[in-house]
């Protein structure tokens, strides 16, 4: 969630960029959105509401015993993954950041 609401926050979303946009951008951005559209429709068809699940081990899902699998076997791929988002995260913000424009 946090990296969704960081990209947004990176986008720079603005009024003046939006007529920029060519209307065939447009188009394909409409066509994208209704196949998305009839995707979610059609899975949402699919699906087959029934009772609800009664699980053969009450422990299971519990945050406890993802905590320990997280942290005990998958300890070096968890840190690796965390490491690569985060110089990912350093290394957007190295982009987007505006020059300074210095006057000599």
């Amino acid at each position: 969630m946090v990296l969704f609401l960081f990209v947004l926050m990176l986008l720079n979303l603005n009024k003046e960029n939006e007529p920029n946009k060519s209307t065939v951008l447009r188009v394909i951005g409409v066509i994208a959105g209704g196949c998305l559209a009839v995707t979610l429709i059609g899975s949402l068809k699919s699906v087959a509401i029934a009772d609800p699940l009664v699980l053969k081990n009450p422990s299971l899902g519990l945050v406890e015993n993802l905590g320990k699998e997280l942290f005990g076997r998958f300890m070096l791929p968890f840190e690796l993954s965390s490491l690569l988002l985060l110089s990912a995260m350093v290394g957007a913000v190295l982009l987007t950041k505006k020059e300074e424009k210095t006057n000599g």
